[in-house]
């Protein structure tokens, strides 16, 4: 049973204060100061799991917007939950860890708060729980106590755990998609700026713009597909995430937004990107549904010249996005809300349960036209490129000949060399009387 929180705080707060019953000692670098805090034997029961473990942000943000608990909020039912989430991170590596602990028992000390929130240390504590309930056997947690309880100086306090969660010194990495979370509680939610966020998680301050743009962008599919909050729908079916379509659609955004693309029209920034996002939002939503394992979405705007994508070309653009309009459009709004959903099939068994079943439902209804509509624009696109390729080639052969030494040994005694000059002369020879005869038949 989970204590109550004055409680924790009043027999930490004692053992704190006693020196003489440390087992041993930790360096900290906490609050701008590094020197030695004592590390104290902690019975399990005057410990919580940190609900903003950065390991579990998409399980435990999914979790709460389901179950509508505030952040205030912790109970036996959460507190068996986090324990839950802990242990499905990675079961081999707890299973292991599991065993080691019950041979050599706790090996490196954790990290808590006054109020006994576990700063560091968490799936160790769950997995000493778990030796404590398997052996009948009183476990402790041994772990340095910090002076402030979480809520009195969160912002320091998770400046601490950054730099032991994802700093150069960190043990295992966050998930694909906890780094973006957590660089947006570190930005928004506690108001520390990139270049400290930077040095916290050991990034490059361009690392984390650009983390905390892609995670803007998961944010807004999440509205787009009508389900705020519930981060585990960045997740694929098969384990993997959308991560990668993410990372393209920000590069492309950047890209255009800056006047870096090669595009041959003049679009309307807040018209047209506006409806570019909103059609891959789409494209995301169908995943591996539309791509396998390819990226043939990367079509639509992403080709690293710009000239290879629908959205390079009005005329390839315009149609594609209306074909898009008339054929999703309607289907997405038929579906109704999610919670309409979750009404009708009350058998489903959480939020994310109604939410995946619908998508899939989605995808069935709108793959076919999709599909169809992506090829028409495919091949409208292969027609445009076999166009603009003849100059790009050329210049390319023509800076590659001007790159060569006439003079050069290597040309002149090399028979290889002297057939290749032929075919080249009998190439551009046959070109440029093609061309000639084009020329008077204009004329």
């Amino acid at each position: 049973m989970v204590l109550a929180r004055d409680v924790r705080q009043q027999q930490l707060a004692q053992l704190r204060q006693s020196p003489g019953k440390a087992i041993s000692q930790s360096k900290l670098y906490y609050k701008g100061v590094s020197e030695i805090h004592p590390v104290h034997r902690i019975d399990l029961d005057l410990l919580v799991y940190n609900r903003h473990n950065g390991r579990l942000e998409s399980e435990m943000l999914t979790w709460q917007q389901e179950h509508a608990v505030g952040d205030d909020e912790y109970d036996d039912d959460l507190h068996n939950q986090i324990g839950r989430f802990l242990w499905d991170t990675n079961r081999g590596r707890n299973r292991r860890t599991l065993e080691d602990l019950g041979r050599k028992g706790q090996q490196r000390p954790g990290i808590v708060t006054l109020d006994g929130v576990i700063i560091d240390g968490n799936r160790r504590a769950m997995l000493l729980r778990r030796v404590e309930k398997a052996e009948s056997e009183k476990q402790y947690f041994e772990a340095v106590i910090l002076p402030d309880a979480y809520d009195e100086n969160e912002e320091e306090i998770v400046r601490l755990e950054t730099q032991y969660q994802l700093g150069e010194d960190a043990i295992l990495d966050y998930g694909p998609l906890e780094k973006y979370l957590h660089a947006k509680r570190l930005k928004e939610a506690l108001g520390i700026d990139i270049p400290e966020i930077a040095q916290l998680m050991g990034e490059s301050e361009y690392r984390v713009k650009r983390l905390i743009g892609i995670m803007s962008l998961m944010d807004e599919y999440l509205d787009h597909i009508g389900c705020p909050g519930l981060y585990n729908m960045l997740k694929e079916d098969g384990g993997g995430t959308k991560e990668g379509m993410f990372v393209d659609l920000y590069s492309d955004l950047v890209r255009l937004e800056g006047g870096k693309g090669q595009i041959q029209w003049a679009f309307e920034p807040d018209i047209d990107l506006l409806e570019l996002k909103a059609i891959q939002f789409d494209y995301i939503r169908l995943g591996s549904n539309f791509t396998g394992t390819n990226k043939t979405y990367r079509a639509i705007s992403h080709e690293g010249s710009g000239k290879k994508s629908f959205f390079a070309h009005e005329k390839i653009w315009r149609p594609f996005a209306e074909q898009h309009r008339q054929q999703v459009e309607p289907i997405t709004e038929k579906m109704g809300s999610l919670q309409e959903y979750a009404n009708k099939y009350p058998d489903l068994k959480t939020l994310v349960d109604a939410a995946r079943a619908r998508d899939d439902e989605w995808k069935d209804s709108v793959d076919p036209a999709v599909k169809r509509s992506f090829g028409i624009s495919e091949d409208a696109l292969e027609d445009v490129v076999e166009e603009l390729e003849p100059p790009r080639l050329l210049t390319r052969a023509l800076n590659s000949l001007r790159r060569i030494d006439a003079g050069s040994p290597g040309l002149l005694a090399d028979p290889t060399c002297r057939e290749m000059i032929k075919e080249i002369s009998r190439l551009t020879f046959a070109m440029k009387k093609k061309i000639e005869r084009h020329e008077r038949r204009s004329n």
